[in-house]
């Protein structure tokens, strides 16, 4: 749904809930005028980002970001991957040789240097 069409639902859903409890026009008045400056400011902020959309500038920007958040999230699982399975081969009982030739085979030259490495790219992308 637009935010835009949330923004106003939820407005009108909240004045028809809180409105019938206000007795006097002192008290509408006293709830109604806070109320309008959030309204104007979400508004305007919905506006901005809605515009935004036609600036190619913004858009290529954004695309980067995405993917970037994208690339992120998959290293980052496949870090947890990797981690777990050393530790899921060492708790199953299998010798350090196997498990070095193990990530030898995935293009490590030892078992620390996956380790590093992984410590590396975590750092690298904020985990």
């Amino acid at each position: 749904m637009n935010p835009l069409i949330k923004l106003h639902i939820g407005l009108f859903k909240y004045l028809r809930m809180e409105l019938p409890k206000k007795k006097t026009l002192k008290e509408v008045i006293k709830f109604v005028e806070p109320l309008v400056g959030i309204y104007l400011k979400e508004l305007l902020k919905l506006y901005k980002s809605l515009f935004l959309i036609f600036d190619k500038e913004y858009r290529a920007k954004k695309a980067e970001y995405e993917k970037y958040q994208k690339a992120k999230k998959e290293i980052t699982g496949l870090i947890k991957l990797l981690r777990y399975s050393k530790e899921k081969l060492r708790k199953a009982g299998v010798s350090r040789q196997r498990i070095k030739r193990f990530f030898i085979d995935l293009g490590s030259s030892d078992d620390n240097a996956l380790q590093v490495l992984c410590d590396d790219l975590m750092k690298e992308i904020g985990g």
